[in-house]
């Protein structure tokens, strides 16, 4: 093919090319205000919340790109590129992204239970709980997104899984120096907690 030809095809598709150029900055323009959207939901679930910006940051990545990924793919439908590959694709991978989170179940629920856990705030870090059931008493020192950390009286530590808590009964002591879970789960160590009398 010459360059006459393309030269000839280009001035062929032009018409179409502009004609979608208005469509395409309606899309952009819908998904950056789908972004802001999205962002400002997460700050106030932050602010209603006792999570920090850095704890909903990981969402606002994954939600960016998911905006922005499904915002390019339309604008290339905008333009006539041919979508039914990139749809079948994106589906593929979705359908092994589930597979995945069923194969590890066990993770994602004690992601989820620990994001429960800011949100609802059962006890915090200092408060002295006690899973009968169990057989485990201590005071919660150490927060993740995996396990909650329990010193016991002896100097033992309890790494319980949290989705425990929502399984089991918990009782509660709170300390005078307890402090929010959230604020423990960006540390790198466990608190560090003087023995204080519950609160009366």
């Amino acid at each position: 093919m010459t360059l006459d030809h393309l030269f000839h095809a280009f001035q062929e598709h032009l018409p179409k090319l502009l004609a979608a150029v208005p469509v395409a900055v309606l899309v952009l323009i819908a998904g950056l205000i789908c972004q802001l959207a999205v962002r400002r939901a997460l700050t106030l679930l932050a602010r209603k919340t006792s999570l920090t910006a850095t704890d909903v940051l990981p969402l606002r990545k994954v939600a960016r790109v998911v905006v922005y990924g499904v915002t390019f793919i339309l604008v290339l439908g905008v333009f006539g590129f041919e979508l039914g590959g990139i749809w079948a694709m994106l589906s593929t991978i979705l359908a092994m992204v589930a597979i995945g989170f069923v194969a590890v179940w066990s993770i994602l629920s004690n992601t989820t239970a620990t994001l429960l856990l800011l949100v609802l705030r059962p006890f915090q870090i200092g408060d002295t709980i006690e899973l009968q059931s169990e057989n485990m008493k201590g005071r919660v020192v150490d927060l993740n997104f995996f396990f909650t950390t329990l010193e016991a009286e002896d100097g033992t530590t309890y790494q319980v899984p949290n989705n425990l808590f929502f399984q089991r009964v918990v009782k509660r002591t709170t300390h005078a120096q307890s402090t929010p879970l959230a604020g423990q789960l960006n540390r790198p160590a466990p608190a560090e907690l003087n023995a204080g009398a519950a609160k009366p």
